[in-house]
């Protein structure tokens, strides 16, 4: 099974998960990590080279992370030198929908597969009420 670990900064990945346990039940092999104001950066790269370790169990691990180019998304860089020999794949700007598909299709899917399902997942899923409204509405005309 594909493990998952969200990466954020402040309490953003906690929610993610927590709030995914609502919608897809206990999920198993999914950590998460928050970087705080006066953490030690370099504390927080090696956190996230061994939650990714942890959860690597031969299938691979989908790294999510808030921001592309931030702290978070910069620790699974770090970990390309730390962990040569695991196979993870890291995608920014997590959001909601991207995190339950990855949970849901983990099984099915493999992890490269996967990376690039939810990054298309999370573009579909950003819309606007009034114009997705006059969309569906001059549907029905």
């Amino acid at each position: 099974m594909i493990g998952i670990l969200v990466l954020s900064h402040g309490n953003l990945s906690q929610g993610v998960v927590e709030s995914g346990k609502m919608i897809v039940g206990t999920n198993e092999k999914v950590e998460y990590l928050g970087l705080y104001e006066g953490n030690n950066i370099d504390e927080f790269y090696d956190q996230t080279a061994e939650k990714i370790k942890e959860l690597d169990d031969g299938d691979g691990v989908l790294v999510f992370s808030d921001l592309y180019g931030a702290s978070p998304f910069k620790a699974t860089a770090y970990c390309v030198k730390k962990l040569p020999n695991t196979f993870y794949r890291s995608v920014s700007g997590i959001n909601f929908s991207m995190f339950i598909e990855s949970v849901l299709l983990r099984e099915t899917m493999g992890l490269e597969e996967l990376s690039e399902h939810v990054m298309n997942t999370g573009k579909q899923g950003i819309k606007e009420l009034f114009t997705e409204a006059k969309t569906f509405t001059e549907e029905e005309a």
